[in-house]
């Protein structure tokens, strides 16, 4: 069965030869960058479900089309195109992680090293000293795990879910969409998650789920050395544009010297957290470059082409666990040639 009108469109571009007509004709230098976060089941985690990107099936199928249909290139690769402008000959890509969860290693590393492939992960100091998890895991394993009939809630606003007429996915979302909606202050943030916790009934125990959810210093330096690169993603992946300038600039700098300092090398590049056209100024990109970044990757949709590239607002085309090979064959075929997919 099908399962959504995307997936319907790209069967449709796919049946018809429009997919492989455009990837015919969209053999432009330009540079994609597919961003994905976790891979894995989203039915077996107790976890957000929204930040699976793959299965290690779909996963594998996917690095091999991207090798297959473009010049795979590593992050250092990247880097030395920014120094001369990025004169692209040819379609490009490179492949990011964000966050920094364990499946990375488990799972997304053998399939990499299996195809021949590198990526770039970039990582959250904070989550790799395993102290908290994130707030939109937080909320999914509380909402998750309740026997509550109703979740009656004051804040991040007032909600009131009938658990029982609507999926757990679901009443997860519909929290998900309050705290996007009214994002406490930071010195707030731990009372908005006892309330959750206190009105759901549900205990949790941040440091142990953290440490088996995230990857640690240790595991982050398996991926240095099997060749894969790292970047940052901040300190405590906050929404950087609501925070001062010091603030900002405290979350950039800090998050760059200490993965510096725990890898023995440059971390030229940052990831934006949330990285969409609100999370971030001219300030931030300003305060990225004079934290010592070279590149700054969004998550804006598109990919990069050769002319008119702003080294700290690169795009990039995000995965998401309903990307079956087919529908993400065709959203390449089509940001490859207009710049952004519509799928």
């Amino acid at each position: 069965m099908i399962s959504n009108k995307r997936e319907f469109l790209a069967r449709q571009f796919n049946r018809v030869g429009l997919t492989r007509a455009l990837e015919r004709s969209s053999r432009r230098p330009a540079l994609l960058v597919a961003n994905y976060h976790r891979i894995g089941r989203p039915e077996a985690s107790p976890f957000f479900d929204g930040v699976f990107s793959a299965t290690p099936e779909s996963f594998a199928a996917e690095v091999a089309s991207l090798r297959d249909r473009f010049r795979l290139i590593t992050l250092a690769e990247l880097l030395d195109q920014a120094e001369s402008g990025f004169p692209f000959r040819e379609p490009t890509a490179l492949i990011t992680f964000d966050d920094g969860y364990r499946d990375n290693l488990d799972a997304a590393l053998p399939v990499l090293r299996s195809l021949g492939a590198s990526a770039t992960f970039f990582l959250v100091t904070g989550f790799l000293d395993a102290g908290r998890l994130p707030w939109w895991d937080h909320v999914a394993y509380v909402v998750k795990r309740t026997e509550a009939p109703r979740l009656v809630l004051d804040r991040p606003a007032p909600l009131a879910i009938d658990l029982g007429g609507i999926s757990r996915a679901e009443a997860v979302m519909t929290v998900i969409r309050a705290w996007h909606a009214h994002p406490p202050r930071v010195e707030d943030e731990p009372e908005v998650r006892r309330h959750l916790e206190d009105r759901a009934g549900v205990s949790v125990d941040e440091p142990a789920l953290a440490r088996g959810l995230f990857l640690s210093w240790d595991d982050a330096r398996c991926l240095t050395e099997a060749g894969m690169a790292i970047g940052s993603h901040t300190r405590a992946h906050p929404t950087l544009a609501r925070l001062s300038e010091a603030e900002q600039f405290r979350e950039l700098a800090e998050s760059k010297r200490l993965l510096e300092q725990h890898f023995h090398r440059e971390v030229a590049a940052l990831a934006y957290p949330f990285g969409g056209p609100g999370d971030t100024t001219a300030a931030t990109r300003r305060l990225a470059r004079e934290a010592g970044y070279r590149l700054a990757f969004s998550t804006i949709t598109g990919e990069n082409r050769a002319k008119g590239i702003d080294p700290f607002q690169l795009r990039r085309l995000n995965i998401g666990i309903t990307d079956t090979p087919g529908l993400l064959r065709a959203r390449l075929a089509l940001s490859t040639s207009f710049g952004r997919s519509f799928l």
